[in-house]
């Protein structure tokens, strides 16, 4: 729970030179073991998009959301067609 609540507070940090600082945690929660953590670090990866668009290509965080399309978590699966569908 503490990782999932850091991952929506990075998400709502609005600010352009902050976010080359979230990509790392970012991609590392978007591999977490807890499947509400990866959802919600799904949903983060759109909001980055919002900021930094060229970011979140050159960092290969498209290619992550595309892999949590298999997760065996639905909710995994619902956050990830969200956020590839807002992007």
């Amino acid at each position: 729970l503490i990782r999932a609540l850091t991952v929506r507070t990075m998400g709502c940090i609005r600010v352009e030179r902050i976010t080359e600082y979230l990509c790392d945690p970012l991609m590392k929660c978007m591999r977490d073991d807890d499947p509400y953590v990866r959802k919600t670090a799904a949903i983060c990866v759109a909001k980055l998009f919002d900021i930094n668009p060229e970011l979140v290509e050159d960092r290969g965080f498209l290619d992550g959301l595309k892999e949590l399309l298999g997760d065996s978590n639905p909710m995994v699966v619902a956050n990830a067609v969200a956020s590839l569908m807002e992007i």
